[in-house]
């Protein structure tokens, strides 16, 4: 069964706090590759990031691969026939060595189909797929490796070309090795998101965000492969010097998510509250016992919307996303502690 929560207040408690950052980025290259709306994920400590437009608003979306030195901290392009051209797909690691892409744009239209990339053997592993809705495909929607080895996908599911979409959710189970895959729909239930962070905590799945309310939904039962580190391990302890809001943060989309031991780290996006049409800097901590609460950690000089985020290691970092008046940047993070 897939239950649903929804987040829908906080108890009055305490005024947020002050605006000193205890948690911000940290420059590490700013000559990676220029993209947004790509996707990316981590394998054996290196960072790896696929497709994705060059320009804000186009839909040609690059079929280029690129690998961040986790020594030298210098991208390099991995060159290997077939990749894909997709932008707004999702992405996940399987194995600490393939990268699973999911869904996205092709240039033409959304698509459900299945890419899998050999890091160790730098080839890309013929693929097939079967059991997603004919004439549906998906883009802007957000996957998560289970601790089953299956994969959940969250919406956004829709037509191959116009705009009616649905906030299905699927499990995608297969074998990375033979590229044989299958979609199961779970529920269509949830509600409809786009650009939206999809986190386990726990043994809960919390999603956040792709909409201009409801906040955070959340399934229990649904426990992930995320990985966390000794610096994700301390957000919660951070939160503990901050003074809780009174409410929940306005929607968001196109924001990033960083798992930590009972709480998330969200950055950036872009907000539906009507302040601005151009990405935030804001910086919140979600903690999730004994109740859903945010601390607004404060707003960070790095305003960033559509970049992609992995944990690495005991890193945290990451790349490109659009900034103000829509520029499309080159730049890699890391997150540090101040």
């Amino acid at each position: 069964m897939f239950l649903i929560g929804f987040v829908s207040g906080i108890r009055p408690m305490a005024a947020a706090s002050s605006e000193k950052l205890l948690v911000d980025w940290q420059l590490v290259t700013s000559d990676g590759p220029a993209l947004t709306n790509h996707a990316g994920c981590c394998i054996r400590s290196a960072f790896y990031i696929h497709g994705g437009v060059t320009k804000y608003g186009s839909t040609e979306p690059s079929n280029r691969l690129f690998r961040l030195d986790p020594t030298s901290s210098h991208w390099t392009e991995v060159t290997s026939a077939g990749s894909p051209a997709l932008s707004h797909h999702a992405c996940v690691a399987v194995d600490n060595r393939y990268m699973v892409l999911i869904g996205g744009w092709d240039g033409r239209q959304r698509v459900s189909r299945v890419h899998v990339f050999d890091a160790q053997e730098t080839r890309w592993v013929p693929a097939q797929d079967s059991g997603f809705p004919e004439g549906a495909g998906l883009s802007s929607h957000a996957a998560v490796l289970l601790a089953t080895g299956e994969i959940l996908i969250v919406g956004r599911e829709g037509s191959l070309r116009i705009q009616r979409k649905h906030g299905n959710v699927y499990i995608l189970s297969g074998n990375v090795m033979n590229g044989v895959f299958t979609y199961r729909k779970m529920t269509n239930n949830t509600s409809s998101r786009s650009g939206h962070s999809i986190n386990s905590v726990g043994s809960t799945l919390y999603i956040i965000g792709g909409r201009d309310d409801q906040l955070v939904e959340f399934h229990p039962r649904f426990s992930s492969a995320e990985p966390t580190n000794s610096l994700t391990s301390k957000f919660a302890d951070i939160a503990k010097s901050l003074k809780p809001l009174t409410k929940l943060p306005s929607g968001r989309k196109h924001h990033i998510a960083i798992t930590g031991s009972g709480a998330i780290l969200m950055h950036g996006g872009e907000t539906f509250d009507g302040r601005s049409r151009e990405p935030v800097g804001e910086l919140f901590i979600m903690t999730v016992k004994p109740n859903v609460t945010f601390y607004r950690v404060g707003v960070s000089d790095v305003k960033r919307a559509s970049h992609v985020c992995v944990t690495s290691g005991d890193a945290v970092m990451f790349h490109g996303g659009i900034s103000g008046r829509n520029v499309v940047q080159s730049d890699t993070y890391r997150l540090v502690f101040r």
